[in-house]
């Protein structure tokens, strides 16, 4: 598929929006890659701002094993992302950071702000244990 007009190709690759889950669970999973800074901020939000208006309460998986960098305007979106999610009684997890991606993290101490797991497995299974909470 063609990127839209406009789109520079410096920004992150958004990967497709896709929900998992059975009837009572709703995941979403968004995929974010390339460089997570103040251009790529819009886009970002507005993939992020579509996968937590999916279902109620929000359930996203965000992948960000290919983020190749992260300045703080990047941080700030996922981090109201997640806070967001939070405040809407749902939950976001980032998986697969990369080196890159968990060093920034940790340098500005937000490493134990995000929910950060190794896999896409471990994310989901993070989140169907919060969604399982709610359908006790």
């Amino acid at each position: 598929m063609p990127p839209p007009p406009g789109f520079d190709h410096d920004l992150p690759s958004l990967g497709s929006l896709g929900s998992l889950g059975d009837e009572a669970r709703r995941i979403v999973v968004v995929e974010v890659a390339g460089a997570l800074d103040m251009d790529a901020c819009p886009q970002v939000q507005a993939r992020l701002g579509q996968a937590l208006s999916l279902h109620d309460p929000p359930l996203v998986a965000l992948g960000v094993g290919g983020v190749t960098s992260a300045d703080s305007f990047g941080l700030t979106v996922l981090l109201a992302a997640d806070r967001h999610a939070r405040a809407s009684g749902g939950r976001m997890v980032a998986y697969a950071a990369g080196l890159t991606l968990r060093k920034t993290l940790r340098d500005r101490a937000l490493d134990g702000v995000l929910d950060l797991r190794p896999s896409l497995a471990e994310a989901l299974r993070a989140l169907r244990r919060h969604a399982g909470a709610f359908t006790l």
